[in-house]
């Protein structure tokens, strides 16, 4: 949704509720999280809906990465989906991960623009939270009355019809359903604004509602409406970057504000980012950066603190002002992580991961009832042993959503979600994290394996199979790894090297040659592959040597001390160190041969290119025999990998361990 570009200003007129009982929750406070119902895509739809392009962006393109072009910074972990489609999935991670509910934003009844597919997707939603035993509310975007007065034509007496039929189909159809949230027995209902509706006007449109909603404005419009109750939103505007302190301050002045008979909903978010201004939209709103989630955490506190009857997360899916908490690409699975810890949910992280593991499953065909059924009902033992007891042939089963048709064929395999570490004292977290996946031929032996590692800066992403490698007769090892701030240094290249020794002591069973295997990754990737390559100590842990190794490819990866590692200790990322940690620490003569490739060096992100000039530098002087460095020139940080991937094809076709 589009934000007022002054939705901040009149802090003086923010009003703090006054704790009224909310149905529907065991004690405390009510967990729910607003909930968008409006994406279109291909194949479920038949095309790309506008919020997943805003008419700038096509989704038919894929990158490199398998990514999607879409009109959004994060990505969806399980892909750009038709709203109609993955609500079970979504649903199922809400209750998982302790959310009471779910706030819908609904714009009507009526067939203007996408509205009447939001309603039915409304619709679809309601039912599976009720399965679910969750939850409900909606938040009413009046400003759908501005568009059918525009695209049907009237006046804005008209309009206040418009709005009043919407509200009274909602209470006759939903606001007394046991499913839906109330404050002492009132329905809640927000109103997104008012935006179109003005004061006298939104009171004659709730004035033909028997059931006496308790209703909830933005709170800088509860002095011009009227209206008593309000809800917090991510406080931005001006196109301004507004920093924790500002931010805080500003939800503060809910928690200090007084006024008898008035209620407030509070929020909690991961930040905010949209992508208006880059999709040509119109100017940006501003800026809330996610400090690696420490923002969501700080906005959950003080949330929580105010002790209401109900808070609201601010998204589980407004991809394009990024304010989303549904498991990413870059972020994973940790704001649920978070939620689970804060509310004590009786679920586990582990847990969270099975209704995506359901998703993928029903998109291939197979028949997931009865796991879907253990999940609604909370029994994860349950739901874990039936899907343990699946064996799925995935080239018989080809997922309809996937971006990489080709690798769906019979003569590649993909298997999925390997744990490579088993040690017992390793964390739930661990388990999660230190998974692969392998992508090999089917016939064949003897083929070149290379193990690749997502970037991310250490502190997110998500394994994927390059496209550009995709077909092209090498076994992929696509691995993840744990992250900070969840553990600190050296952990993740402990992870890295299990990871390779996983593959050098398995990757014979997948049709591959253990003489054959190269390390790689793209930047925090790449670091990780340099750092397993060069320190002796991580493989030979693991009862591995660098010598097993073919060859090492970093894309764009770090040559000093990565500036992870480097925040982890206090230092500013602008300070560079050269340090144990650090693959230039390591140069060597008797180390594998490598292929060092970076992007432009005006386009690479902080001095990329010079770092890793400066170990091929130092590689040739200690008098390594096999090191080579590319720069691809006009292409950034993002944008390098493509080009890079004939040149490390090239490289792996010749060399093999010992050579």
């Amino acid at each position: 949704m589009q934000l007022l570009k002054t939705l901040w200003c009149g802090l003086i007129c923010f009003f703090v509720f006054q704790s009224p009982e909310v149905s529907g929750g065991d004690s405390g406070t009510d967990v729910y999280v607003h909930f968008m119902p409006w994406y279109q895509a291909d194949p479920a739809a038949g095309t790309w809906g506008w919020h997943w392009t805003m008419n700038h962006y096509n989704p038919e393109e894929v990158r490199w990465d398998g990514r999607r072009r879409i009109s959004a910074h994060d990505y969806p972990l399980i892909g750009p989906y038709d709203s109609s489609e993955p609500l079970e999935c979504q649903v199922l991670q809400m209750k998982l991960a302790g959310i009471d509910g779910v706030i819908i934003d609904w714009y009507g009844t009526d067939d203007v623009n996408d509205y009447s597919m939001i309603h039915r997707n409304t619709e679809a939603l309601i039912s599976v939270i009720e399965k679910a035993g969750m939850k409900f509310a909606i938040c009413y975007e009046d400003q759908v009355v501005g568009e059918f007065v525009k695209q049907k034509g009237g006046d804005r007496a008209e309009a206040v019809k418009v709005a009043a039929a919407h509200l009274q189909w909602a209470e006759k159809n939903w606001f007394s359903r046991e499913s839906y949230a109330k404050l002492e027995e009132k329905p809640v209902l927000l109103v997104f604004g008012p935006r179109y509706l003005k004061g006298d006007e939104m009171k004659k449109v709730l004035a033909g509602l028997a059931s006496s909603p308790a209703v909830s404005v933005l709170p800088h419009l509860t002095e011009e409406t009227g209206i008593s109750g309000s809800f917090a939103w991510p406080p931005v505007d001006g196109g301004k970057n507004v920093g924790a302190a500002e931010w805080k301050e500003r939800l503060a002045a809910f928690a200090n504000a007084e006024g008898e008979g008035h209620f407030h909903i509070p929020v909690a978010f991961p930040g905010f980012q949209d992508i208006y201004q880059q999709a040509g939209l119109h100017e940006s709103y501003g800026r809330i950066d996610s400090r690696s989630g420490e923002t969501f955490s700080e906005s959950l506190d003080l949330a929580l603190k105010q002790n209401a009857p109900m808070i609201q997360i601010a998204t589980w899916n407004d991809y394009g002002e990024g304010t989303v908490i549904e498991p990413t690409w870059r972020h994973g699975y940790r704001y649920l992580e978070e939620i689970q810890r804060r509310v004590g949910s009786a679920f586990t992280s582990t847990d969270l991961r099975l209704p995506e593991r359901l998703l993928h499953l029903k998109r291939r065909g197979v028949d997931v009832r009865a796991v879907s059924e253990a999940l609604f009902a909370g029994d994860c033992v349950r739901a874990r042993e039936l899907l343990g007891a699946l064996k799925i042939d995935e080239s018989k089963h080809p997922d309809k959503f996937a971006t990489d048709k080709a690798s769906a064929a019979s003569h590649y395999r993909l298997s999925r979600d390997i744990l490579y570490r088993d040690e017992t004292d390793l964390s739930e977290y661990g388990k999660n994290r230190c998974r692969l996946d392998v992508y090999a031929p089917v016939k064949g032996k003897e083929n070149a394996t290379v193990v690749w590692f997502h970037g991310g800066g250490i502190t997110g992403g998500q394994r994927y199979v390059p496209v550009p490698l995709r077909n092209k007769g090498v076994i992929v090892v696509a691995a993840n790894y744990r992250l900070s701030p969840h553990v600190k240094s050296p952990v993740y290249v402990e992870d890295a090297a299990a990871a390779v020794a996983w593959t050098l002591e398995n990757i014979e069973k997948f049709g591959g040659s253990p003489d054959r295997v190269f390390v790689s990754g793209h930047s925090a990737g790449g670091y990780l592959a340099s750092m397993v390559a060069l320190d002796p100590g991580y493989l030979e842990t693991f009862g591995r040597s660098i010598h097993d190794l073919a060859g090492v490819i970093p894309f764009s990866g770090h040559s000093i001390t990565h500036f992870t590692v480097r925040k982890e200790r206090g230092i500013g990322g602008l300070q560079p160190v050269v340090d144990e940690m650090a693959p230039l620490f390591h140069v060597g003569k008797n180390v594998p041969p490598f292929l060092l490739i970076t992007g432009d060096r005006d386009d690479e992100i902080m001095g990329r290119y010079e770092e890793t000039a400066y170990f091929w530098r130092m590689m040739q002087e200690v008098g390594h025999p096999d090191t080579t460095l590319a720069e691809l020139e006009g292409f950034d940080h993002g944008g390098m990998p493509e080009p890079g991937f004939p040149l490390m094809l090239e490289f792996m076709s010749d060399r093999k361990a010992g050579d």
